[in-house]
């Protein structure tokens, strides 16, 4: 008696794979999970500026758990402000070729922030998106 004489065989069909999604979706997927990630950076920004912990909770399943996420700014010694913009741990590159902001005082950066989620629900950063997501696929798959 062979393996196969050992398994259950049938002619059922399997449903089929879902279709990969389409340029435009990812473009929107890429758009949702960067203003979600910046309206998280503002959450923090404003928890700062009202000298708190930069801490927020996250739900994982049934649980909730305080985490301290990265932060986007870097403050100097004289109070200036400068962010970045990052889409899966990549700094985007932003017009100009430049990738920080000079925000100026900390009680600025949310606004800023709202800025730059008016400007990537305009498409303004679709391709800075584009590149990010190629470079990070390049880097996971090497």
């Amino acid at each position: 008696m062979g393996h196969l004489d050992k398994l259950t065989i049938s002619r059922r069909v399997l449903k089929p794979r879902p279709p990969r999604r389409s340029e435009n979706d990812r473009i929107e997927h890429y758009r949702d999970k960067l203003i979600a990630n910046l309206e998280e950076q503002i959450e923090l920004a404003e928890k700062v500026i009202a000298d708190k912990p930069p801490t927020i909770k996250r739900r994982r399943g049934s649980t909730v758990r305080t985490v301290r996420p990265r932060l986007w700014w870097h403050e100097d010694a004289a109070g200036h402000v400068a962010s970045y913009i990052f889409h899966n741990r990549i700094a985007l590159t932003l017009k100009g070729g430049g990738r920080t902001i000079e925000v100026g005082p900390l009680r600025k950066l949310p606004a800023t922030y709202r800025k730059v989620i008016a400007a990537t629900r305009a498409g303004e950063l679709d391709a800075a998106l584009r590149s990010a997501a190629r470079h990070s696929q390049s880097t996971w798959k090497a």
